[in-house]
């Protein structure tokens, strides 16, 4: 139950508490006076968007502060538990804040929540009625749902968009897959001969340029042979007095000293070092010239190779590790095509079997709305009946349609409300009037199955007037023995019904307009009461029609 509301600095209203009670309340006041701010309020308290021109003129930020309570078994304990927010004594504190730079904040309980959990949180606490919701009505989406809701099919529902989801997941993988397996298809035969010639080649990482380092010593044999001679020659390979043999005379002869004068030890070291390096690098030129060998046939294979793999090179990658990599991928793709036969059949017998699943979950939707459909009119009737149309014809429709989301079922709502008139859809049919009432027929019956405590009605006297908004009153009094119910109303015959009545005011003090609210009671709910019958709240036939109306329906007024 909502038990408290507080604005600060919301449009025309500067600081306003309202303090609600169980039952039904109306809030009234002249067209103009900020009713709709109020109804604003409670919508940004269900998560609607918000927006920075509703923050009053010259204030840099707006409040909107609600107390709802509920017992221990509501469902929206789960919901605030599931966010980690543990009501107080059975009853939580929402806060919402707007500021003019568009941004703004929302607590449950002090602690942070968005806008979408803020959504699922009103949801469950109250359940609003504007004059937008006449308009869904026409929706058959909307007819469905409220349906479904009073048929409690929201799992049924759920299964079956799950079951659906899964399929149109399924059929999208089937369709990709089927597209790459046609696209690899058609480039198959390139494809297969490209790995076949990029596999026959037996290609190694680098190896061309290790081929041209290779070729660069064939073609160059001659110059390199002549000049590795001349570095022997130089060192006196062939000379008995060669620069070997002359560190190994001095080296003995060191040796020899070193006996007499150990402090030449580092120096007999160095020339041994020398030596032995002087010896091997003569050693290995030796042996690289007695290895050196020429073979036209090995220059005619290399350049025959470095030649096969530029080909390659200009075909499948400006460098020998694309080629590898192309190769590679050529591969990939050819085994895709072979896995993507398999993968289609698997992907086809999966479609088929969720098609059936789906299939199965809408029949089950289809069985159990034609069951309800019938139920729910006759209900709805009953209400139509007493809300001032003795012959209203209603019935719920319940046709084939393709196959979606909720199930395969085409929901019409069908009406009449005048002997000799035959059924149509709302739209075509009903007038205003009519339809606020059909409306307000629903949510009264939705709410006998529903756990939404607090049902908010915006201008529910639309298009009604006399024995009808006397019915209407009725029926919104009769509505509060099991939920709180507030109205808003123009009508004197429906705010005379409430328990409780809240007048909106607007006054102009110091160049500021301001917007209050006051709760009423006797001699100046009577005055409201007149002023709403007449336009005179000091007629004296109004004043008196004002305290018949709250006698006839047993109001106190003190």
């Amino acid at each position: 139950m909502l038990e408290r509301l507080s604005i600060r600095n919301l449009v025309l209203i500067e600081t306003l508490d309202i303090d609600f009670s169980s039952g039904f309340s109306v809030i009234t006041g002249e067209t103009g006076a900020g009713k709709s701010i109020l109804m604003g309020a409670l919508d940004l308290l269900i998560g609607e968007k918000s927006d920075a021109g509703m923050v009053r003129t010259g204030t840099d930020e707006a409040l909107v502060s609600a107390t709802f309570s509920f017992d221990k078994t509501h469902p929206v304990v789960e919901i605030l538990s599931s966010r980690g927010i543990v009501p107080e004594d059975g009853s939580i504190i929402i806060n919402r804040t707007l500021k003019m730079n568009g941004r703004g904040s929302i607590t449950v309980q002090s602690i942070p929540v968005t806008r979408s959990d803020l959504s699922i949180i009103g949801a469950a606490l109250l359940d609003m009625h504007g004059q937008h919701e006449h308009q869904s009505l026409f929706s058959p989406d909307r007819q469905r749902k409220v349906l479904d809701s009073y048929g409690s099919l929201e799992t049924d529902v759920k299964e079956c968009a799950d079951l659906y989801r899964a399929l149109s997941d399924a059929k999208r993988e089937l369709q990709d897959c089927n597209e790459e397996f046609h696209k690899a298809k058609r480039e198959e035969d390139f494809l297969r001969f490209a790995h076949d010639e990029i596999t026959r080649a037996s290609i190694k990482k680098h190896e061309d340029e290790q081929l041209q380092e290779t070729l660069s010593v064939l073609s160059n044999h001659e110059t390199i042979f002549e000049q590795l001679e001349a570095a022997r020659e130089h060192l006196g390979a062939n000379d008995t007095y060669s620069i070997v043999h002359s560190l190994s005379n001095a080296l003995s002869a060191c040796r020899k000293a070193l006996k007499l004068d150990p402090s030449l030890d580092v120096v007999c070291q160095r020339l041994e070092s020398v030596w032995i390096e002087v010896k091997d690098i003569d050693e290995t030129l030796r042996d690289t010239l007695e290895s050196m060998t020429f073979s036209a046939a090995q220059l005619d294979e290399i350049q025959g190779r470095l030649a096969a793999l530029q080909r390659l090179k200009k075909k499948y990658g400006p460098s020998l590790d694309h080629v590898i990599d192309y190769g590679e991928q050529a591969g990939q793709a050819l085994m895709k095509v072979e896995q993507s036969t398999a993968r289609i059949s698997e992907l086809e017998a999966l479609v088929t079997s969720i098609e059936q699943k789906v299939l199965n979950q809408s029949a089950i939707l289809t069985k159990k709305r034609n069951a309800i459909a019938s139920q729910l009119g006759e209900k709805i009737v009953e209400r139509l009946k007493n809300l001032g149309m003795p012959h209203v014809v209603f019935s719920i429709a319940v046709e084939p349609k393709e196959l979606s989301q909720s199930g395969a079922d085409h929901i019409e709502f069908r009406f009449s409300a005048n002997i000799g008139v035959p059924l149509g859809n709302l739209r075509q049919i009903a007038s205003g009037g009519e339809l606020s009432r059909v409306m307000l027929a629903i949510k009264t019956v939705l709410a006998e199955s529903d756990d939404v405590e607090t049902m908010v009605f915006d201008e529910v006297d639309a298009g009604i007037g006399g024995s009808i908004a006397i019915a209407v009153g009725e029926q919104l009094r009769e509505l509060s023995k099991t939920r709180q119910v507030i109205a808003i109303t123009h009508l004197a015959s429906i705010a005379a019904k409430a328990h409780n009545q809240f007048v909106v005011t607007k006054k102009t003090l110091g160049g500021s307009t301001y917007t209050a609210v006051e709760e009423v009671f006797g001699e100046h709910r009577i005055v409201e009461l007149a002023r709403m019958l007449s336009g005179d709240a000091h007629e004296d036939i109004a004043l008196e029609h004002a305290k018949q109306l709250l006698k006839e329906h047993h109001v106190t007024q003190s």
